[in-house]
């Protein structure tokens, strides 16, 4: 039989941002894909807060749990786990080791790495970056197979040493959007001398390069933690559930930018975009909103090939972009944007990836049904 693992987080500040939907919508796909879920509480208190005692009892409380759901599995089962897992256990890998031994094959699609992620921040101890590259990767190599996000990132973990084989690309992260209103989002008047958008966690940490900005260009804000200058270009409209996100959205394009800079995409989180799938860009297109991303991105590929969008070496670029741009080839970027939208909206990429996975297919960087 075919499992997947539905973890609940009841923090009440992830109600407003994108930190739970993807999470969610993979819950929804797998789900309909007719997969049995196992739900799985997680517990965050007990394994970050207190003493040593309390966080290795914390520890010890999520192997427990992960235990007795598991037990159920057996030979030729498959289960889907999302990772990293929420109730994050440094015991976690010796679980699935043992899953693997009793032939369930486990299958990690992936939503973020801190080994990539974090290899960067001057914040974190040297002993600390060494552990966490010891727990995911104990956990990426004891798997039988991995949905990673693009190329790129398949490349990465190549070089981790991470067999090829075993991983399958997503290409773009699914944006599930419940009682989709086309007339409501068809009513959003769009054009190419429209404010551009940017959405997400806008606070200077994940953002730096909103709070140094010059030039003409037009900007609507919307997320959480925005905390700079508000005048006739920059506009913030506030936070909004995920799923009300896209009718609330106004402007030309989608952003997809991070960093400290500009100029170009720098610091943790603007390296990160060289490997990961924003899940911002899946907002935009889902939304029927052609995106402008930093050219050294790893979803520029994507968003070239589907022509979608336009990708830029820095943001001063794009008011020259723009001013060349005809109202025309607007227009037909917008029109791919609804098409792309289409397929995110109903779960494709997630569900063709799935679906390699289960028939055991040899994937040479996407995924491909049989």
């Amino acid at each position: 039989m075919n499992y997947f693992i539905q973890e609940f987080q009841t923090d009440a500040g992830v109600q407003k941002t994108a930190g739970i939907k993807a999470r969610d919508d993979v819950d929804t796909i797998l789900a309909d894909m007719g997969m049995s879920g196992i739900s799985l509480s997680s517990f965050e208190e007990e394994r970050t807060n207190g003493g040593l005692f309390k966080k290795l009892w914390g520890h010890f409380t999520v192997l427990n749990i992960w235990k007795k759901q598991l037990k159920r599995l057996g030979a030729g089962d498959k289960l889907f786990v999302q990772f990293p897992v929420l109730g994050h256990s440094v015991l976690l890998s010796g679980l699935f080791q043992n899953c693997e031994k009793r032939g369930v094959q486990i299958i990690l699609l992936i939503h973020d790495l801190e080994l990539l992620r974090w290899a960067k921040r001057k914040d974190i101890s040297v002993l600390k970056k060494i552990r966490l590259k010891l727990e995911e990767k104990s956990i990426l190599s004891c798997c039988s197979r991995l949905i990673v996000h693009n190329a790129k990132m398949k490349e990465a973990l190549c070089h981790m040493g991470i067999s090829s084989h075993k991983m399958v690309s997503l290409d773009i992260f699914d944006y599930l959007v419940p009682g989709y209103d086309a007339g409501k989002i068809n009513a959003v008047q769009r054009d190419k001398n429209g404010p551009v958008i940017i959405a997400g966690a806008l606070a200077p940490h994940k953002a730096r390069y909103l709070y140094s900005l010059s030039g003409e260009l037009r900007m609507n804000l919307y997320g959480v933690r925005y905390s700079g200058e508000v005048n006739e270009k920059i506009r913030y409209f506030g936070a909004f559930p995920p799923d009300e996100l896209p009718y609330a959205m106004a402007g030309s394009f989608g952003l997809v930018w991070d960093g400290e800079s500009a100029e170009t995409c720098t610091g943790v989180y603007g390296e990160y975009l060289r490997i990961n799938n924003p899940h911002k860009t899946s907002l935009y297109l889902a939304s029927g909103i052609p995106v402008i991303i930093w050219s050294q991105a790893a979803l520029a590929g994507f968003v070239t090939e589907n022509r979608c969008g336009i990708t830029v070496d820095s943001i001063p670029d794009i008011e020259r972009r723009l001013a060349f741009m005809t109202e025309e080839e607007y227009t037909q970027l917008k029109e791919q944007a609804v098409k792309v939208g289409e397929r995110l909206r109903s779960g494709y990429y997630t569900r063709r990836a799935a679906a390699a996975c289960l028939n055991g297919v040899k994937c040479n960087g996407k995924a491909e049904q049989k």
